[in-house]
């Protein structure tokens, strides 16, 4: 097999910045695919890449998470699931004079 048809057949793959480009969504729904595992993501050393593949089978089909979804993540995580409770409502503007 020469070089060229070797590289033609490996899987492409994509960066966190391109699958959340073409996906059109935020790093929040990006981080609960991978933790509920819709979207597995492929670690080369500290690289997360994403196989075209997958990003292509989400992009057509979607893949929304269930309440009881973001529930078993945020179980596994702590941390996640305080996030959107600890904030804090925004502060009134104070008048300059």
């Amino acid at each position: 097999m020469r070089p060229l048809e070797r590289e033609a057949t490996a899987p492409r793959l994509l960066t966190r910045a391109d699958a959340l480009r073409l996906l059109k969504i935020g790093e929040t729904t990006l981080f609960w695919l991978q933790r509920t595992g819709k979207l597995r993501p492929i670690r080369i050393g500290s690289r997360v890449l994403f196989n075209v593949a997958e990003i292509e089978r989400i992009a057509a089909h979607g893949a929304s998470l269930t309440g009881a979804e973001k529930e078993a993540a945020a179980k596994r995580n702590p941390k996640v699931s305080g996030r959107a409770s600890a904030r804090k409502a925004p502060r009134p503007k104070t008048a300059t004079g």
